[in-house]
């Protein structure tokens, strides 16, 4: 049986199950990624997510092995399905600090994703995706940081707690960023949930 025949979509299982199954396997025998890959340029739109999906899972534990498939995984984040963009975009975020010179064409679509799209989990990854390719270093990470404060007013702050998790990262590798961060995370000490408004504290206060 193919691979791919046995994914989520094919295997007419409603779960996540049989993808993190071909997953597990697939960090186990990088081969079968081989596959896979084929899998996301097919026209139907739920095999293609599934594809992405498996990606998104083998990044979580090993990015390195998804580094080969990110100029065919790049495409997707602007895919017209939902689900595809997500873990598309997800799946970059997770290798994006091994890849930053590929990354760095895609800056664009990220920093609009953010500003436009309609799913909160795509908003998520691309702010992740940011965050991942700023801590590549010191130019990264000024090149990113203004988009990341944009970030924190957009969708009435709905992505401050990934924003200032993203930021710390890049004050890691460009401290001069320090004050500057801490200064955004001010403005979010009196933010509507509390873990924001906890991390804002911690922020301003380390």
């Amino acid at each position: 049986m193919s691979i791919l025949q046995r994914l989520s979509s094919a295997a007419g299982d409603r779960s996540e199950s049989s993808n993190k199954a071909v997953a597990r396997e697939a960090l186990g025998q990088p081969d079968l990624l081989d596959e896979i890959a084929v899998g996301l340029e097919w026209d139907d739109r739920k095999l293609v997510g599934d594809c992405a999906e498996v990606f998104t899972e083998v990044a979580k534990e090993n990015p390195a092995l998804v580094v080969p498939y990110v100029d065919r995984i790049a495409p997707l984040i602007s895919h017209k399905n939902t689900r595809v963009r997500w873990e598309s975009t997800h799946a970059l975020a997770l290798a994006a600090s091994l890849v930053p010179e590929q990354i760095a064409p895609l800056l664009p679509d990220l920093v609009a994703k953010i500003k436009k799209d309609k799913s909160v989990i795509v908003r998520d990854c691309a702010v992740l995706a940011l965050g991942e390719y700023g801590r590549c270093g010191p130019e990264t990470a000024r090149e990113v940081f203004p988009h990341l404060l944009r970030a924190l007013e957009v969708w009435e702050g709905k992505h401050a707690k990934l924003v200032l998790e993203a930021m710390s990262k890049l004050i890691e590798v460009e401290p001069g960023l320090e004050l500057e961060a801490r200064a955004a995370a001010q403005g979010c000490l009196d933010h509507r949930r509390a873990n924001v408004r906890r991390l804002a504290q911690r922020f301003v206060l380390q």
